[in-house]
């Protein structure tokens, strides 16, 4: 019996542990390219990135996000109107059906506010996000140097 129940539990494991990095999956929800801007060590603000991809038949609704390394995280989407850009908060992220939605500059992304530590690239951060369903996935992110300049100022 106990060995059926350790097979049982590490077959559980072993497919969480083949996805740590920026790729994370939970049942009808895989995300891809998980990774954060790295940030000059004074900035306040942040920006997160990564691809959330549904596989299933219905609309997946993540309704938070909080990341280890900040006070607070919040999804955000750059709009640009008569030329001008701005941010609009966005108190959740609808993923319809058997699509995907990217976060990248310019675009959705993850605002992340008031970094405990500064993180530089080649590290790694985690994020927890979480659904309307009460599902959790929590994340792994890679901190990169990027050649755009997309960090956001408030």
């Amino acid at each position: 019996m106990i060995k059926i129940l350790t097979f049982s539990i590490l077959s559980l494991i072993f497919p969480m542990l083949a996805h740590a990095g920026s790729t994370a999956e939970i049942a009808g929800i895989e995300i891809k390219d998980a990774w954060i801007a790295e940030a000059p060590p004074v900035s306040t603000v942040n920006a997160a990135y990564m691809k959330i991809v549904n596989t299933t038949h219905t609309d997946i609704r993540i309704v938070s996000i909080a990341c280890e390394n900040y006070s607070s995280a919040e999804f955000h989407r750059t709009v640009n109107i008569d030329g001008v850009a701005s941010m609009r908060h966005l108190k959740e992220l609808n993923i319809p059906a058997g699509s995907a939605l990217a976060l990248e500059p310019g675009d959705y992304h993850v605002m992340l506010f008031n970094p405990v530590r500064a993180l530089h690239s080649g590290d790694e951060s985690q994020c927890t996000l979480k659904l309307d369903d009460g599902r959790s996935l929590v994340i792994e992110l890679d901190v990169k140097k990027s050649s755009e300049d997309h960090l956001h100022h408030h």
